[in-house]
């Protein structure tokens, strides 16, 4: 439908929220609107690997909630607590309290709770293609180098490799060590990874999956304290990212936590229910596009030579 147009797709992190990418890839296939590239970041890097291997929203559906109801994932050793629940309950604030005190003793003496082989293992049977260059639809994954403060890209080598990078959590995952890199989540850098696009296609639609900024919230300990300095940070950044694409795409997700997994079909129904809601205006800067590229045709060596031996 937009053969004319090359179309860049940027699939942003945020965990188990990334299941909304799903249901914006099956609102956009439905259209016949197909990403000639796409760039993903984290939880947006395995979804966009996927979709890339198989070319079908449905099938990735399929494969994905297969996949986090599976033994595999469930070695992971995810667990979905509520942190954003208003509970002041007696047993609440203890709970709170010991919560608190084992991540802080934990996070002492180790640098992640998973290893990153436990990541590669679940991720492993997702792809069809298992190399960059067998992927239907070219790809680049992002990550973080912990080191140099660097984004890294991944266009070339082995998928899940690029993907386990990307999807490491700091903290949770342990990092990938190369040469003298430390690789981690490539949301550090690229919440939503448009810039990678620039340059590289003619329209750049952005999923944003990021949490929204509660500006009525107070935090009233050392946690929340330094987590919402952290959210406050993502929240600029993200923002200087997504002006960069030429459409964004915001599903709801209630700001829940990113290892909400058991919200995975409620989250794919969003993703589907706010790329539909935004469909008419992007099919219209879409044909918006390509009414000026043949109004005005890129000159060529040749319509160049030809206009000079006109004068």
């Amino acid at each position: 439908m937009y053969k004319n147009l090359k179309i860049g797709l940027a699939l942003g992190g945020g965990g188990a929220r990334g299941a909304c990418h799903i249901g914006v890839l099956k609102s956009l296939e439905r259209r016949g609107i197909i990403p000639d590239i796409i760039s993903g970041t984290s939880a947006g890097s395995m979804i966009g690997a996927m979709y890339a291997s198989q070319a079908s929203a449905a099938i990735v559906e399929e494969k994905y909630t297969e996949h986090v109801n599976g033994e595999d994932f469930k070695d992971l050793g995810f667990r979905y607590i509520p942190n954003n629940e208003k509970d002041d309950s007696v047993f609440s604030q203890v709970f709170k309290q010991m919560k608190n005190q084992y991540i802080l003793m934990v996070s002492s003496t180790r640098k992640s709770l998973v290893k990153n082989e436990r990541l590669a293992k679940a991720a492993n049977n997702l792809f069809e293609s298992n190399q960059f260059d067998d992927l239907k639809i070219p790809l680049i994954v992002t990550a973080t180098d912990l080191i140099s403060g660097k984004p890294m890209l991944y266009k070339a080598g082995n998928v899940v490799d690029a993907v386990v990078k990307s999807s490491s959590i700091p903290g949770f995952v342990e990092p990938t060590y190369i040469d003298n890199r430390m690789l981690l989540d490539g949301g550090i850098v690229f919440p939503t990874p448009v810039p990678p696009l620039v340059g590289k296609c003619d329209f750049i639609i952005a999923v944003n999956i990021s949490k929204a900024f509660n500006a009525s919230e107070e935090p009233d300990n050392i946690f929340e304290i330094t987590n919402r300095a952290r959210d406050i940070s993502t929240l600029h950044l993200n923002s200087y990212l997504l002006k960069q694409s030429d459409f964004v795409i915001s599903p709801e997700h209630e700001d829940v936590h990113w290892s909400a997994f058991d919200r995975t079909e409620e989250f794919i129904e969003n993703g589907y229910n706010a790329a539909e809601s935004e469909m008419e205006q992007l099919l219209i800067q879409l044909d918006s596009m390509i009414e000026k590229s043949v109004e005005t045709p890129k000159e060529t060596f040749w319509s160049k030579l030809k206009k000079r031996l006109s004068l």
